[in-house]
C-alpha cells in the first residue's frame, strides 16, 4: 500500500516538474543564445531556422528521455497493435475535426456579424505569417516536434498528475486550447475560440485514457498537423491563402 503511494506522489512530482519544464524551454531559445553572445535578430533566415529547428528537436529528445521507460514499452505495444489501434481511435479525432471547422463557422459568422470581417484566431494568424516567412522552420515545428512536445506536456504530464480519467480530459483539454487561444490582444468573442481547440485536446486525452499509450495521440497529432500545414503551403504557393478560410489549429 505504502509503495503504491509513494508512486503515486513520484508520479504526481514528475509530472508537475515536465508540465513546467516545457514553459521554461519554450522562453530559453533567445537567452541560450545570449550566454554565447549571440543574437537570434542578426542570425540570417536560413540560420535561424535550423537553429529553432535543432532547439525543438531538442525539446522533444529531452521529453522522451524523461520518460523513457514509458516510452520505450508504449512503442513496443504501438508496432504491435497500431492498425487495430488507429482503427479504434481515428472515429475520435474525426469527431473532433467536425467541431473544429463547425464551430470555427459559426464563429467566423458571429465576427463578421459584429465587425464586418471574417478572421481567424491570432494564434492562427501568427502561424500563417511565420509559414510565409519561413515555410521549412514552421512546417516542421508543427508537423513533427509540436506533436512530440505538445503530447508529452499535455498528455503524459498532465496523466501523471491527474489520476481521474474525467478530471484529466477536462483539465489537459482546457489547458492544451487556452494555451492557443489566451493573448494580450484577445476579445470577448476571441473565448469561442476554446471551443475548436480544445476539441482535439478532448479526442486525445480520451485516446489516452482508453489506450494508455502516448504513441496514439502523437500519431494522431501528427497526422492532423500534417494534412492542415500541407493545405496551407498549397494554398500560400497559389495565392489563395488570403481568399480561403482555413481553420486549421495545431
Amino acid at each position: 500500500m505504502k509503495n503504491n503511494e509513494v508512486n503515486k506522489t513520484n508520479n504526481v512530482i514528475k509530472g508537475l516538474c515536465t508540465f513546467v519544464m516545457y514553459f521554461i524551454l519554450s522562453y530559453m531559445s533567445t537567452p541560450l543564445l545570449k550566454i554565447f553572445h549571440i543574437s537570434i535578430d542578426d542570425m540570417s533566415l536560413i540560420a535561424k531556422q535550423i537553429y529553432l529547428i535543432s532547439y525543438n528537436i531538442l525539446i522533444a529528445a529531452i521529453f522522451l528521455f524523461a520518460y523513457k521507460n514509458d516510452i520505450k514499452n508504449s512503442w513496443n505495444d504501438f508496432k504491435k497493435n497500431y492498425k487495430s489501434y488507429f482503427n479504434g481511435n481515428i472515429k475520435y479525432w474525426l469527431f473532433a475535426l467536425a467541431i473544429m471547422y463547425a464551430s470555427n463557422f459559426v464563429i467566423a459568422m458571429i465576427k463578421y456579424k459584429l465587425t464586418g470581417n471574417i478572421s481567424t484566431a491570432e494564434n492562427e494568424q501568427l502561424i500563417r505569417e511565420t509559414l510565409g516567412r519561413a515555410p521549412v522552420y514552421t512546417f516542421i515545428a508543427a508537423a513533427f516536434c509540436a506533436p512530440i512536445i505538445e503530447e508529452m506536456t499535455f498528455r503524459m504530464s498532465l496523466r501523471k498528475v491527474f489520476s481521474n480519467d474525467i478530471l484529466f480530459i477536462i483539465i489537459s483539454s482546457f489547458i492544451f486550447g487556452g494555451l492557443h487561444v489566451f493573448t494580450e490582444n484577445m476579445g470577448v468573442v476571441d473565448l469561442l475560440y476554446l471551443i475548436p481547440y480544445c476539441a482535439p485536446g478532448v479526442a486525445f486525452a480520451v485516446i489516452l485514457v482508453k489506450t494508455k499509450n502516448i504513441f496514439n495521440t502523437i500519431s494522431l497529432h501528427l497526422l492532423h498537423n500534417t494534412i492542415l500545414m500541407t493545405l496551407q503551403l498549397i494554398l500560400l504557393s497559389r495565392g489563395l491563402l488570403w481568399k480561403i478560410l482555413l481553420l486549421s489549429f495545431l
